[in-house]
Parts: C-alpha cells; sequence; structure tokens
C-alpha cells in the first residue's frame, strides 16, 4: 500500500506532505483545483517521464513515496528491499535532468516502470482507452487466471527467444554474402597461392638464381680458371709463393728482418689457397643443366603473373593477400554456418512458440469467459442487468509478445442487441461501469495492494453512482483505493477524504491538499451536492450520503 507521498515544487505544487490510509480515500475539489497535477507527481514515481509540469518552478522538483511492497514486488526489489518499505525518490533539475532512486539506491526508469505495476494499478481519466487495447485486455485475463498468467510468462521469454534470433538472422540476411561463385573463385586463388612456399630461399632469391643459372657456363668458366691460376700446373701463383717463402727460410738465421717479410708472404699464401679452393667449390657447384633454367624461368612467371593479378610489388604483399583470402573466405563459411544456426534457432522457437501458444489461447479463452461472466455480475448490481460482455479474439499474422491472438472486447447493454466493441457502442457511463466492473472481478486475483481510479464514476449520478460507491466500498476491502470523483454519492461513502483547492500565495495560484473532518466533510459534500449556497437540506443529504 501507499503510506505517504511528498511533493515539492512540481507543477503548481510547492509543497504537499500526504499520509495515506487503509481503505478508500477520495480526493474531491473543483475542476482546475490540481487533482490531476497530484496524479501526475505520482507518475513520476511509477517511471513516468518528467515533461511539461516541472517547467513551471524554478526549483528542483522532488517527489517522494513510502510504500509496503507486495510480494511480487519485493521479489523485484530484490537487494533493494528493506524491511517492510519501498522509498522510491525522484528529483528533476530545473535543466529537466532527472533521477530515480529506491530506498537511496540509484536506478534506472526502466527499472520504476517494472516495479510500478506491482505497486500501483492507477486508472487515469485516458487508461480506458488502453485497457480496451489488447495488451491491457490479455494482462486483465491472464491476472484472472494463475494458468492462463503461468503460460503467459512462457510465452514471453519464448519469443524473447524468437525475437532475438529472428532479429539477428534479418540482419545478416539483409547484409547479404558472397554468391557462391564468389567463393568458389576465391577457393581457386586461395589454391595458387597455397602452392608458393613463400619461406623458400631459392624463391625469395629467384632473381638471383636465374641471373646464376642464365650465365653458368661464363661463370663456371671464370671460377676454374681462376682457380687454376692460383694453384695448378707449378707455373701457378701459389706455386711460385711457395718458392719465394722458401727463399726467405734461408736467409732468416743470418738476416732476422726478413722473419716479418716471411710471415708476410706465408699468410698471402695461405688466403689465396682458400680463396682458389673457394673458387673451385662455386665452379663445381653451377648448375649447367637446362632444366633448372627452364623451372626457375616458369617460377619468376607464374610469380609475376601473381603479382600483377593481385596488383602487389612482391612476396610479402602475395603473402598478404593470401591471409586477407583465408580471412575472406572464412568469414563467408562463418556466415553460412550462423545463417543455418539462425535459421534453426528461429525455426525451433517457432514450434516453441506453436506449442505454448495453443496451450495459453485454450486458457485465456476460459479465462475470458469466466472475467466476462463476472464483469456481466457486476453490472447488474450497477442496473445493467440485461448487459453482455465477451471477448473477440484474431489470430496475429506474425508472433506478438503480448501472445498469439489479440483480443477485444464487445458489449451490448440491453437484450436482443447484438456483441459489438465496447469502443463504438457503449456510452460513457456505460463504459465506466464495464471498467469498475473489470477492476472488481480482478481484484480478489491481482496482487497489487493500492489501486487509484481517476474519475472512474464519471458519466453516472444518482442511484447508479450510489452503487458504484457500493462497489467501491467492496473492493476497498480488499486493496487500499484512492479516487477522485466529482460524485457526493461516490465521495460520501469513502472512508477517508482530502480536498484539493489552490490558493494564492505571493501573487501566485498553488494548489494544496487538506484533510476533511467530518463537519468539514459535511460542509464539502452539501456543496458538492448543491454548488455556492449551501443549506441545511444539503448538509443535511450530505450527512445521508455518510451514513
Amino acid at each position: 500500500m501507499l503510506r505517504r507521498i511528498s511533493i515539492r515544487n512540481y507543477a503548481l505544487i510547492d509543497h504537499i506532505e500526504w499520509q495515506c490510509e487503509d481503505g478508500w480515500t477520495v480526493l474531491t475539489g473543483e475542476t482546475g483545483s490540481g487533482k490531476s497535477i497530484l496524479l501526475g507527481a505520482l507518475g513520476l514515481i511509477l517511471g513516468d517521464r518528467a515533461e511539461g509540469m516541472t517547467s513551471l518552478q524554478p526549483k528542483k522538483c522532488i517527489v517522494e513515496a513510502e510504500f509496503v511492497p507486495s510480494p511480487a514486488a519485493q521479489q523485484v526489489l530484490g537487494a533493494l528491499h528493506e524491511d517492510d518499505s519501498c522509498i522510491i525518490r525522484r528529483s528533476i533539475a530545473p535543466g529537466g535532468r532527472s533521477r530515480a532512486y529506491v530506498n537511496d539506491e540509484p536506478v534506472k526508469l526502466q527499472f520504476l516502470k517494472t516495479l510500478a505495476p506491482l505497486l500501483v494499478d492507477l486508472h487515469g481519466q485516458q487508461d480506458g482507452q488502453r485497457l480496451h487495447a489488447s495488451d491491457g485486455l490479455l494482462h486483465a485475463i491472464d491476472g484472472f487466471s494463475s494458468e492462463a498468467q503461468s503460460l503467459g510468462q512462457q510465452w514471453r521469454t519464448q519469443h524473447a527467444t524468437w525475437a532475438i534470433a529472428q532479429r539477428e538472422l534479418d540482419v545478416l540476411t539483409g547484409q547479404g554474402g558472397l554468391p557462391d561463385a564468389d567463393v568458389d573463385y576465391i577457393r581457386f586463388q586461395l589454391e595458387e597461392l597455397d602452392a608458393i612456399d613463400f619461406e623458400d630461399p631459392a624463391l625469395r632469391n629467384l632473381d638471383a638464381r636465374l641471373d646464376s643459372l642464365a650465365h653458368a657456363q661464363d661463370i663456371r668458366y671464370a671460377l676454374e680458371s681462376a682457380s687454376s691460376a692460383l694453384q695448378g700446373d707449378g707455373q701457378d701463383l701459389i706455386s711460385r709463393l711457395r718458392s719465394v717463402e722458401q727463399l726467405l727460410e734461408k736467409i732468416t738465421p743470418v738476416h732476422a728482418e726478413a722473419v716479418a717479410l716471411l710471415e708476410r708472404i706465408r699468410s698471402c699464401r695461405i688466403e689465396l689457397d682458400d680463396a682458389a679452393q673457394e673458387a673451385e667449390q662455386q665452379a663445381d657447384s653451377i648448375d649447367l643443366d637446362p632444366a633448372a633454367l627452364s623451372k626457375a624461368e616458369a617460377d619468376k612467371d607464374r610469380i609475376n603473373r601473381l603479382l600483377d593479378k593481385h596488383r602487389v610489388a612482391d612476396l610479402d604483399g602475395l603473402s598478404d593477400r593470401l591471409d586477407a583470402m583465408r580471412t575472406q573466405l572464412q568469414d563467408a563459411q562463418n556466415r553460412d554456418q550462423r545463417l543455418a544456426e539462425l535459421r534453426t534457432a528461429v525455426q525451433n522457437a517457432r514450434l516453441n512458440l506453436n506449442e505454448i501458444g495453443v496451450k495459453l489461447h485454450h486458457s485465456r479463452k476460459e479465462a475470458g469467459s469466466a472475467l466476462a461472466s463476472a464483469i456481466e455480475t457486476h453490472l447488474q448490481h450497477l442496473k445493467l442487468t440485461a448487459a453482455k460482455v465477451d471477448f473477440e479474439w484474431t489470430s496475429s499474422t506474425t508472433p506478438e509478445a503480448a501472445g498469439p491472438y489479440r483480443v477485444s472486447m464487445s458489449f451490448a447493454a440491453n437484450p436482443g442487441q447484438p456483441l459489438q466493441p465496447l469502443t463504438k457502442v457503449a456510452s460513457g457511463g456505460e463504459r465506466s461501469r464495464v471498467m469498475l466492473s473489470l477492476k472488481a472481478a480482478l481484484t480478489a486475483h491481482l496482487e497489487v495492494p493500492t489501486l487509484i481510479l481517476d474519475e472512474i464514476d464519471a458519466g453516472v449520478s444518482g442511484d447508479v453512482a450510489a452503487r458504484m460507491a457500493d462497489l467501491i466500498a467492496s473492493i476497498s476491502k480488499a486493496a487500499q483505493v484512492i479516487t477522485i470523483s466529482h460524485l457526493p454519492q461516490v465521495a460520501g461513502k469513502a472512508d477517508h477524504h482530502f480536498r484539493v483547492f489552490k490558493e494564492t500565495h505571493e501573487g501566485s495560484a498553488r494548489t494544496a491538499l487538506v484533510h476533511l473532518d467530518t463537519e468539514a466533510r459535511v460542509e464539502e459534500l452539501a456543496a458538492m451536492l448543491s454548488g455556492d449556497t449551501i443549506g441545511d437540506a444539503a448538509r443535511a443529504q450530505a450527512r445521508s450520503l455518510m451514513a
């Protein structure tokens, strides 16, 4: 239930502290006094956006309400639940920046919107149309049957699974993938590049190898000639250096200065000996096979063709292109695999939805019939003794979050009349009675501790208004009820009575709220009955309404 609400700097309200009671509380006041402003402030607590009203105040708007949470609300609160209290606060800065808190912990607005229906059932003047819409009626029907409520939750869970998979499938399909011909061509190109060993040194030095093979005869002749000149028939350079060494060796015992010269000659001879062997080895390694030259030329042609084809400058560029195509092919394969997975997921989710949907629709039809009967019973008390109510079901072309079928309410006020859409055939007073009957039927089934009704008695008067008051009083035995009413027949039956009025403060109109004691209440009801001129007869009638 709602224990209290504090409102500061909201629209025409400077400061209101409202202590709420059990049972039935009624708010009355002249048109324009600010009754709807009070509901607007409460709407902020329930997650409504702060638009318009807060701009009338130059100071920060703060609205705070304390609730006794229902068991269902306690589950949503989780760690935020403290004792038996749930304190929600909204603060809106003059610039429009809004913050929300639950038990002093900051929360997002969406959290308040999730929590709100478990704390308060707020029926505003515009909510009648919303409740006549399919989603509102389905919520009411589910509230009348625990089985339908459970199946409805299963449907919503499975629908979310289907919707996520379907959305991803639509996005992936819309993005488009590579045509099969392109995938095949990528595979062909990969085969070409995969045939290249990019780490092969011979391939890395292909240009040098080609030069070597093309001039192999000349290179080998030059190397062999060099080797022969260095070491060969006795007249070679190394042999002659050995002769020089022998001459110097003979004089070193008597000419010490020749030792250094001898070492230099010997060092040159050793170095030339190594060079001669190296020249001989290189000459032997020269490949004079024409097939090797042909292969190198073929490799060069193949590499050049691939470089031109892929528009890169060297082997590193081809290697990078190979990696890119591998990634491209993998992405295409991954996309195909993901598409297959998503199609399977969508198909399975649809099958599950169909299975749940059959059970849900059957359960909702049964609950709808029972709810319609309960509404008709209450309507009889409200002097619509022959009224008939039914629910019409229309299958949805694609799965909707609320269920597989949409629903509308049909109504006939008099005997022999065909059932037609309530919104088209019911008068304002008939709609008010249907709405109150629906609320009364649901009260015993819903765990919402507070019911707020804004002019639900619109369009009725006299005995019908008195009967509506009796029904509201009955509802208040099971839930806290707060009503806004212009009818004395309704206001007189409430347990607690507050008057909303405007007062002038420092030249500006301000909305205020006052609790009425018995005598003040008599005066208020008498004024509602007779207008500005209040006589004893009006006071007596007011007392009779309170009896």
